[in-house]
């Protein structure tokens, strides 16, 4: 009887675990970060730094502060130093060669995530 128990567990858990995992990521951003999502943001680039400007803020990012470029199936995720990220959805970018060449002229290292799946 263990064996089986020992055996159903170890064939179900991996999907049980991946969609609860999932679950609780996708409620947790809702929770958090419900009055951000879905909201306009303005990206702009410059010589130096990169500047974002939301509904209730203003951000300047120096080149020094970029470290990676990360292209994924559908966004873009500009990785900073203190391992945040601004993340950019593709749909929302009318040229993304010339985000991707912006950002790296920056000094972001670009890494392609373009298979990544969540597990």
């Amino acid at each position: 009887m263990f064996a089986g128990i020992g055996i159903l567990w170890f064939a179900f858990y991996p999907i049980y675990s991946k969609w609860r995992y999932k679950k609780h990521f996708q409620k947790h951003v809702e929770e958090n970060y419900k009055n951000r999502i879905n909201k306009p943001v303005e990206i702009d680039f410059d010589e130096n730094s990169v500047n974002a400007k939301d509904f209730t803020s203003e951000s300047k990012i120096n080149r020094t502060e970029l470290k990676e470029l990360i292209e994924a199936q559908n966004h873009f995720f500009i990785k900073l130093t203190t391992d945040l990220s601004l993340i950019i959805p593709k749909h929302s970018i009318a040229n993304q060669a010339e985000l991707e060449k912006r950002v790296t002229e920056l000094g972001a290292e670009y890494v392609d995530e373009l298979n990544w799946k969540w597990k």
